[in-house]
């Protein structure tokens, strides 16, 4: 993959000795957000200018870090300083937009004192070249090595939707694969062209096999991206108005295009998209700020950071959860909440929560009920919000979910209502034991609620 785009149009700074002009670069791959940024910058918010630009740089936008650096030097939204003003200048010449930095770093650098210097070097630090590939923000790695991924063994075919027009369409769902070969706690990354295909290929994934991925010798519980195409023989995804469409959007640089191109076209050969275009695509629309892609980047590098410590995602989970990507908000909540957080991170997590919570995703409904309902930390359940989200997931289409109906009788538990809750988790374990998963935790569950005590802890941990 690449890593950075240099800018489309200049506004070419003049010269003088050691310093440049204010004039800054116009244009950048996130054109918005770099426009915003350039209008408090000429109106004069420079404070705000600097955060939008910072926003751009620290996901390697060389055009964003050469204003940082300009902005440095001429003191704008902070003092005067020549350090961090050569940092960003460097940064951004090694991260494409060296032709627009030119001589001036050199000019620069000769006269930095020994403190300024270290200034420099903490930026690039953080925010060069080799900086960006280490935490996964340029060429990311979302593969372990030594690792065999999970693989699909036997699959029944879907049920299309009674509903739905005779026309391709594709789902792309996150599932987790236990050590024992049986799905768990889907995610759908992409419906196209409706979301009305996701539950009938949800259902169709709880009662497929797989062989689980595995490390040396040892079977491991992973994630897999795994597709269900819907489509009758000679009729061809890529033909579809839908895709159509998408493909000449994502061709135009618009993101949520680039991500829904991209990510077909990671697991469905039939679009004609070699695997490296597909990935451009994808951290392309990340880059340019669609929130699924970022989020989608951060999930696949937390599902390899064992083998990558540095590259564990926060940058691209922050901007996605920040862009208003509910399910980057529920894994920046969770992240909040683990080992012993502050007053100040339960505060914040409760808060993500409470965004998640209106989202129409099946997966982030239920976790966020389950945190809700079962969380080991008083402080962050809220009972009867739980119930209302369960009772939303309990209406829902997806019925073969044993976690699914754990989630709701945690949440009946939570309200002090033991008898539905009894007969919700019976109903999980009856559910589990059909998929042959192992139920002995889900039996402590239920022996819980059938002596009325609530049940908290991590409610949809591996089984």
């Amino acid at each position: 993959m690449s890593t950075a785009r240099v800018p489309r149009r200049l506004l070419r700074p003049g010269l003088r000795v050691g310093v440049m002009s204010a004039a800054l670069v116009a244009g950048s791959a996130a054109a918005s957000n770099f426009q915003s940024a350039l209008s408090d910058y000429r109106a004069g918010r420079f404070d705000t200018a600097r955060s939008g630009f910072l926003s751009l740089a620290e996901l390697g936008d060389c055009a964003a870090q050469f204003n940082l650096g300009a902005m440095a030097l001429h003191g704008q939204g902070g003092p005067k300083d020549a350090g961090s003003g050569a940092g960003w200048l460097e940064a951004a010449a090694g991260n494409g937009c060296s032709q627009l930095v030119g001589d001036r770093l050199a000019a620069i650098t000769k006269s930095l004192s020994a403190e300024e210097l270290h200034t420099a070097a903490t930026i690039m630090a953080s925010y060069g070249p080799e900086a960006l590939r280490a935490q996964g923000i340029v060429q990311p790695q979302f593969t372990c090595p030594n690792e065999r991924p999970a693989t699909v063994l036997l699959a029944p075919a879907p049920q299309r939707p009674a509903s739905s027009r005779e026309e391709p369409a594709l789902v792309i769902t996150a599932l987790t694969i236990g050590t024992d070969g049986r799905a768990r706690d889907p995610e759908v990354l992409l419906a196209v062209p409706t979301a009305a295909f996701a539950a009938a290929a949800v259902e169709a994934w709880f009662n497929s096999q797989f062989t689980p991925a595995r490390s040396a010798a040892s079977p491991l519980a992973s994630r897999l991206q795994a597709k269900t195409l819907f489509a009758s023989s000679g009729d061809a995804l890529a033909n579809s108005e839908s895709v159509r469409r998408a493909r000449s959007a994502a061709d135009a640089g618009d993101p949520a295009a680039g991500y829904l191109v991209g990510l077909a076209a990671m697991v469905e050969p039939s679009l004609g998209i070699s695997a490296a275009r597909a990935a451009d695509l994808l951290l392309g629309a990340a880059r340019d700020g669609d929130p699924d892609a970022q989020y989608w980047v951060a999930s696949q590098l937390r599902a390899s950071v064992g083998c990558h410590p540095r590259a564990d995602g926060v940058v691209w989970l922050r901007h996605a959860a920040s862009g208003g990507s509910a399910a980057a908000q529920l894994l920046s909540a969770r992240d909040l909440l683990a080992g012993s957080p502050t007053t100040a991170q339960i505060v914040e997590a409760r808060s993500l929560l409470g965004r998640a919570a209106h989202a129409d995703s099946y997966y982030v409904r239920k976790h966020v009920a389950a945190l809700l309902a079962a969380s080991p930390l008083e402080a962050v359940r809220d009972p009867p919000a739980a119930l209302t989200l369960a009772q939303q997931l309990a209406a829902g289409e997806i019925r073969t979910d044993p976690q699914m109906f754990e989630t709701v009788a945690a949440a009946y538990a939570a309200n002090g209502d033991f008898r539905a809750a009894t007969a919700q988790q019976q109903l999980a374990v009856e559910k589990a034991a059909t998929l042959g998963w192992n139920t002995a935790v889900m039996k402590e569950r239920l022996d819980a609620y059938r002596h009325e005590r609530a049940w908290h802890g991590e409610l949809l941990g591996a089984t």
